[in-house]
């Protein structure tokens, strides 16, 4: 039923106010939270339902955190194309691994990276999947995560247009059979009335459609009300592409086509001017940063304080396992906080609960979702994980909640994550998953995918 209930904790609220709540408890029935108030009131409520709570003590609540960004199919990818910027590493690993992707590598990478997600605090991922060389990956993926209880943005990536003569022709869509697809996957799986599932179209980079082939992907968006996520301003490729091809700066290609409105997701926007994020606060564009990818492909550092200055929704992402490496959001909390004081020089240019509410509030709002996950209030989803310190030496001591979570925690911290009021890990163990199994399966699928691959195909 969906329904359950904690006491003897700290909770975390991220609500407007910012209240940090002791010695409380939550209740949630049927998906919702119906009580947030003292372990007196809630266990009484509880007992009254028929509940029984989960003893807490020592551990804080903390809303479920928003991936903004993923690239789930990557999850296979760890640890290939290192050292490497974004222009070398893309053609170098995610063409040719991209070329050979099939059905059972995608449901193991995304029952691997359910999983990872789930014991770092995430409840939601926005997934860009990339590559599509043979039909059907997209239905794979969306009931993969279904199976595996994460609630999933889905992304159905495409390109129109080869960067170079040798960019693999299985990658190159059809952009009327992308919206066919897009236009199917929507009516077959998604269901507002219980937002475990919402489509977006994820057209590559300026690089990778024509400017006729954008214009009709924003106009496809708004004719099925399917939002839309890219890749933008990642490197200087952007404006170099549009300069060259279009005789335009690529904040001009992008408002011409219609691409910027409030629902449109930014993913990366490095290097971004100011009059480019002034066009982006008139339209209201929403921000998905990505420290830890643009930092390991050099890249660069995002204007976040700028953005925030500006008054833009910032979110934060991991980013897809190829470029980053990992699928844990408790590492990009520290490493945002990290990055923007030392590039800053200012030890408070983000604090602590700044990054906390970007990854929770600052999600929802770019998902259009603020209203039913992102923070612990009566009313909304039953997205949340409970924190416990003494569970890890990295999380022991605690003094503040905050400061511990996006400081020193690790997995090991994380006792119990539940999504849309549903139990899926508890005291460490994911229920109803064979997780050595899972693991296993994908350790294998990653071999199998990579002796299929010809890296002689590489797309210099």
């Amino acid at each position: 039923m969906n329904s359950g209930a904690i006491i003897n904790a700290q909770i975390v609220t991220v609500d407007k106010d910012r209240r940090i709540l002791k010695d409380a408890g939550i209740l949630w029935e049927n998906t919702r939270i119906s009580a947030i108030g003292s372990t007196k009131e809630i266990a009484a409520k509880a007992k009254e339902l028929g509940i029984t709570p989960k003893d807490a003590r020592n551990s804080v609540v903390f809303p479920g955190m928003i991936n903004t960004h993923n690239h789930i199919f990557q999850h296979l990818l760890k640890g290939l194309g290192c050292d490497m910027n974004l222009e070398e590493w893309w053609p170098t690993v995610i063409g040719p691994t991209g070329v050979v992707l099939r059905e059972q590598h995608v449901k193991a990478a995304t029952e691997a990276a359910a999983i990872e997600a789930i014991r770092t605090g995430t409840t939601t991922i926005v997934d860009y999947f990339q590559v599509h060389p043979v039909p059907g990956l997209s239905a794979v993926e969306i009931e993969t995560a279904r199976e595996m209880g994460i609630r999933l943005m889905y992304g159905r990536g495409f390109r129109n247009f080869r960067k170079s003569d040798t960019f693999p022709d299985e990658l190159i869509d059809d952009l009327d059979q992308v919206f066919k697809e897009v236009e199917g996957l929507k009516k077959q799986y998604e269901d507002l009335s219980d937002p475990m599932l919402k489509m977006y179209l994820a057209p590559a980079a300026a690089w990778g459609l024509t400017f006729d082939g954008l214009s009709e992907t924003v106009k496809f968006s708004k004719a099925v009300n399917v939002p839309i996520t890219m890749h933008v301003f990642e490197t200087d490729t952007d404006n170099a592409v549009c300069t060259a091809r279009y005789g335009m700066k690529a904040i001009d290609f992008y408002e011409r086509s219609g691409l910027l409105t409030p629902e449109f997701i930014a993913v990366h926007c490095v290097k971004m001017d100011d009059h480019d994020i002034s066009v982006f606060k008139e339209h209201d564009v929403k921000i998905s940063h990505n420290p830890l990818s643009n930092m390991i492909l050099s890249s660069g550092v995002a204007p976040v304080p700028a953005f925030r200055k500006a008054g833009l929704t910032v979110s934060i992402a991991c980013d897809g396992a190829a470029s980053n490496n990992s699928n844990n959001m408790l590492e990009v909390l520290k490493s945002t906080a990290l990055l923007h004081k030392v590039t800053s020089g200012d030890p408070q240019i983000l604090s602590a609960y700044d990054v906390l509410e970007m990854a929770t509030m600052g999600g929802a709002r770019a998902i259009g979702l603020e209203n039913e996950v992102g923070s612990l209030e009566v009313g909304k989803r039953a997205d949340m994980f409970l924190f416990n310190p003494v569970r890890s030496a990295t999380c022991c001591p605690m003094h503040d909640p905050v400061a511990g979570l996006v400081y020193s925690s690790d997995s090991r911290g994380i006792t119990m994550t539940v999504i849309n009021g549903k139990v899926v890990l508890e005291d460490d163990v994911l229920l109803g998953m064979d997780e050595e199994g899972i693991l296993c399966n994908e350790q294998q699928q990653a071999l199998d995918l990579i002796a299929k691959t010809d890296f002689s195909r590489a797309c210099k």
